[in-house]
């Protein structure tokens, strides 16, 4: 997937958008909420699970005395304050912020990467208030609050500002920008701006390691209630099950966007699709900036059930200013991001599905979501027809050996579950069912003698074109997988089909021979 470097010039992306081009609620946001649409980043079925900590790049004041130390109260989640009452200022708790003072903020966090387990994907995510706000007479000013003074903004500019990460004892790394976005001018209140990165080359060799992660030059203005801060979310996976780590295949998913979430908006929808929840513990994470502990409203839905704020308990403040993984600074309100991971509710997302929906909405506080992840359990092997339009005549001819370690049917396996018959499902409607060159005409069935001896009729031909819909098997044991080894579908074209259990059966299209084993898939 490529992304989008969007320049302050350029950013008006959401102005004449439409709802039916955004994939959010029917109903669909304000042209100015929605600045830039959430899109997946990445997506995989492995042997593993993400992770998402974060952390800011802002601290309390140190002067007067009276406002440092509600500040800090603030920050341990007491009082009734908020950022919106101090004078914010740049930190360089890593000590990668160049200049003295420091230019740009720094703070570290920690993930852990179980031994035996790589880094599959990283991804980075920074943001924060650029430093101007739209008043309500038009005018825009340099500030993160329409009270107070005008900000003092680091150097530079936050739409082409990278930042640099460091892991471990390595050397901090510059990032590149693969994604940024800014709040258009004319937006009303304060304004933000948000940055993405593949990190991944970043982790390459970690593994088993408490891993000390820090993150610098995030552009970052000193002003009342300013915000800025970052947020990694990293997946891991294992070469085969890990009875501790990783007793379960899961489908992860990893999504950012840029999204003003205001009271008056619309709620914001993201459906994740292109998995089969097997049983198991379905999790996602956010990452969020601006939430205020004290302004109540604000809500996270997983197939419209509400979640609880895990540190909490709030069931109307989900934004509150808390993050996973967080060294230094580590308060406990941070009063300006969010970036935690958390279970969804019980009976969200039933087994069985094939799509979540994630739901941000308020009725009270604003705040500007810019990613989150998602991981379901699935079955244990998946085997994907690439081929997109669908081509041939749906019928499938390859061949697929299934081989440990959870298969029975390795060689000279008895186990009859071991043969099966496949189900099909065939293309859409007005998909493509020509056959290819290399494609013999289909043959009928031969007739079968009936109990008087005399031959029946011929058996029909199945269609090419009209759709064959199984009906997904009963869960069985050992994650959901069914021993009479059919096929569950996902409710594609016939892209993807999910085997569940121990089989072994003769698949179609190309002529090619796959292989696959039970703890990964190889896609032709």
């Amino acid at each position: 997937m490529r992304f989008r470097r969007h320049h302050l010039g350029r950013v008006l992306a959401a102005i004449g958008l439409t709802a039916g081009s955004l994939a959010f609620t029917a109903a669909g946001p304000a042209a100015a909420d929605v600045v830039e649409p959430f899109g997946e980043r990445y997506g995989d079925s492995l042997y593993g699970d993400f992770t998402t900590i974060g952390n800011t790049v802002m601290g309390c004041p140190t002067a007067p005395a009276d406002l440092a130390a509600r500040c800090a109260t603030a920050a341990s989640g007491q009082g009734a304050d908020d950022d919106s009452t101090f004078v914010m200022r740049r930190v360089d708790a890593a000590g990668l912020a160049a200049g003295t003072p420091p230019g740009h903020g720094s703070s570290t966090g920690h993930v852990v990467v179980p031994a035996g387990a790589e880094v599959a994907y990283a991804r980075l995510f920074w943001g924060g208030n650029d430093g101007t706000y739209k008043g309500p007479s038009g005018a825009l000013l340099k500030r993160c609050d329409v009270s107070g003074a005008d900000v003092a903004p680091s150097p530079g500019d936050p739409a082409t500002t990278a930042p640099v990460i460091k892991v471990g004892a390595r050397a901090a790394l510059p990032v590149s920008i693969d994604s940024m976005v800014v709040d258009p001018s004319d937006t009303g209140g304060p304004h933000y701006y948000t940055g993405e990165s593949d990190v991944t080359a970043a982790f390459k060799g970690v593994s088993g390691t408490d891993a000390r992660i820090a993150v610098g030059g995030v552009w970052a203005p000193n002003g009342k209630g300013c915000v800025a801060g970052w947020s990694l979310t990293v997946v891991h996976r294992f070469p085969a099950p890990d009875p501790v780590h990783a007793p379960e295949r899961r489908s992860v998913h990893v999504y950012g966007g840029h999204v003003l979430q205001r009271s008056t908006s619309p709620a914001t929808t993201i459906t994740v699709d292109g998995f089969h929840r097997g049983p198991g513990t379905v999790r996602a994470s956010v990452t969020a900036y601006e939430g205020d502990r004290n302004t109540p409203g604000d809500r996270f839905l997983v197939d419209g059930k509400n979640v609880t704020e895990p540190s909490t308990g709030d069931t109307d403040n989900f934004f509150v200013g808390g993050n996973d993984g967080a060294v230094s600074p580590k308060p406990t309100g941070d009063l300006g991001i969010d970036a935690k991971a958390f279970d969804v509710p019980a009976g969200a997302v039933p087994p069985g599905a094939t799509s979540a929906d994630l739901t941000f909405s308020t009725k009270g506080d604003t705040y500007v979501p810019s990613a989150l992840a998602f991981s379901a359990p699935v079955p244990d092997l998946e085997i994907a027809k690439i081929k997109n339009p669908p081509a041939g005549d749906g019928r499938l001819r390859d061949a697929v050996e299934v081989e440990p370690p959870r298969s029975p049917c390795g060689d000279g396996s008895e186990d009859p579950t071991c043969a099966a018959a496949p189900v099909l499902d065939l293309p859409e409607p007005g998909a493509s069912s020509k056959p290819t060159p290399s494609d013999p005409p289909p043959s009928p069935t031969p007739p079968e003698p009936t109990a008087s001896g005399a031959p029946s009729s011929p058996a029909p031909v199945p269609s090419t074109t009209a759709p064959v819909r199984p009906a997904p098997p009963a869960p069985g044991p050992q994650g959901g997988r069914s021993s009479s080894g059919s096929m569950a579908e996902t409710g594609g074209n016939g892209e993807r089909l999910w085997l569940l259990g121990a089989l072994a059966v003769a698949l179609a299209a190309t002529g090619l021979v796959a292989k696959a084993a039970l703890r990964g898939s190889r896609r032709d």
